[in-house]
């Protein structure tokens, strides 16, 4: 309250006070989720289109040893980035938010250094190990050329922990304008831009080595902005009415960071060990068609990540101040307007899709619309599952959900190693499509029982009403403060 004012501030005028605080606070936020939400999922897809543009002008200014040289470097750094991360990106998802509101500053300066103290650690420790590693990882991947990569490499590995980091850090004080871009936008950018630069001023075959500068160079360019946008962090360490809780001590972070990274580990098992599987048992012709599948599958699966940009930071101050029940009702709307989206993109593949495929790939490629359909089924079961796995990790049981994710990476290898000499790609669809299910059941119960938070769709036709019409309240409400 402001000094002078004559009115006493009571007990019960105190709590009003509070509670208008309270649901103005919330009105807002909720606008900034809405919006948040729309921002990323407009950058993401223009990234994916930046991208796909980035390919065309790529094999035009390259020859096909370049660009598979190329590919292998872009996969290798994100392989180390990866590790070199170690889960610090979710960590700061869980603990920044609930370190904002009064006394927030202190709070957030001491997490934020104990967050970097741990990733320039983490720098230290890796990066002489590949530094000495990579050049015989090279030679054993057929790639000898890249043995001398190993600057590139560094530098793009570290640029990318980086990033990652203040990116996480910047969406726990929802500042969706500033991260959406950076995440997919204009790193993206900057590579096509630089492609086109080499297109227009020095037509002809390039060298790997000038494709890994740019992409090397773009990555530079991104961190700096990301470093300039920390600053804008500083406005909202104490602009909640709430207190700030103390930050976790370095033991905590390191043991959240690790289960988030090796589950991160897993995950990228889960989804990439399906080609190889499928290369071992069937022709590279039936890999091919698979390929275009889970290629056209992208645009179905990024329909959670927009919920899942804006949501999970929500979670961690909604348990951290014991409102469950508020943070059950974020999670099924959330995951109501998710799977809204996601059913429409079901039917009009079930609809489209074949004809899609014939126009966009060829006659040759019509089998992979079958392959989709069984894909796109398991997606829509992820999209309805809302975020339980993010519930699980902001309530402090990343262990669970670390073994959950596991077992399911081991499910999805099982079961494609079965199915795939069977039923070729239609095999490999079925096993990522029953393991899916498996794993967000498995989720969904461990969010109920453990944290006592529901996260499935709602199931009523009248809650996906008021889902719609409270995106479409809040986008009349929401104003800019």
């Amino acid at each position: 309250m402001q000094e002078g004012l004559s009115i006493p501030l009571t007990p019960d005028t105190a709590a009003s006070a509070d509670l208008g605080d309270f649901l103005e606070e919330s009105r807002v936020t909720r606008g900034r989720l809405l919006r948040g939400g729309a921002l990323f999922g407009i950058s993401q897809f223009l990234g994916m289109a930046l991208g796909f543009g980035s390919g065309i002008v790529l094999v035009r200014v390259a020859d096909k040893p370049a660009v598979a040289s190329y590919m292998l470097l872009q996969q290798a750094i994100l392989s180390v980035g990866l590790v070199m991360q170690l889960g610090l990106g979710p960590a700061a998802l869980r603990f920044v938010p609930v370190c904002r509101g009064r006394g927030g500053a202190a709070s957030t300066s001491l997490l934020r250094r104990r967050l970097f103290a741990i990733q320039i650690i983490l720098w230290a420790v890796i990066v002489p190990l590949l530094a000495l590693a990579w050049p015989l990882i090279a030679r054993r991947l057929d790639a000898p050329e890249l043995a001398k990569a190993t600057g590139f490499l560094v530098a793009a590995a570290v640029l990318s922990s980086f990033g990652n980091l203040v990116d996480s850090y910047l969406r726990s004080f929802r500042l969706y304008t500033l991260s959406a871009p950076l995440t997919h936008l204009v790193p993206r950018g900057f590579i096509l831009a630089g492609f086109l630069v080499l297109l227009l001023a020095a037509p002809g075959q390039q060298p790997w080595e000038m494709l890994a500068c740019i992409y090397v160079g773009a990555m530079l360019m991104n961190a700096l902005l990301y470093g300039l946008a920390l600053r804008a962090t500083t406005s909202g360490e104490s602009s909640e009415p709430r207190a700030a809780h103390a930050p976790p001590p370095i033991r905590e972070i390191l043991g959240t960071s690790t289960a988030m990274g090796l589950r991160s580990a897993a995950s990228v098992l889960f989804v990439s060990s399906s080609l190889w599987v499928l290369s071992w048992a069937r022709p590279h012709e039936e890999v091919a068609v698979y390929g275009v599948a889970a290629t056209l599958l992208q645009l179905m699966a990024a329909i959670p990540s927009i919920a899942n940009f804006v949501v999970p930071q929500e979670f961690a101050v909604l348990h951290a101040d014991g409102r469950n029940a508020e943070m059950e009702r974020l999670a099924r709307t959330a995951a109501t307007l998710v799977a809204i989206l996601s059913a429409a993109c079901l039917a009009g593949l079930l609809l489209l899709g074949r004809p899609l495929v014939r126009l966009a790939y060829g006659s040759s490629y019509v089998g992979a619309w079958g392959i989709l359909l069984v894909l796109a089924v398991g997606s829509f079961w992820d999209c309805a599952s809302g975020g339980a796995g993010y519930v699980l990790q902001m309530a402090g049981h990343h262990v669970r959900l670390l073994l959950l994710t596991l077992g399911g990476a081991v499910l999805n290898v099982v079961l494609s190693l079965a199915l795939a000499p069977l039923w070729g790609g239609y095999g490999i669809a079925a096993a990522t499509t029953v393991t899916l299910i498996a794993l967000n059941v498995a989720m969904v119960k461990s969010a109920k029982s453990l944290v006592g938070v529901r996260t499935f769709v709602y199931t009523k036709p009248s809650e996906w009403l008021r889902a719609v019409h409270l995106v479409r309240e809040s986008g009349r409400a929401w104003k800019p403060r």
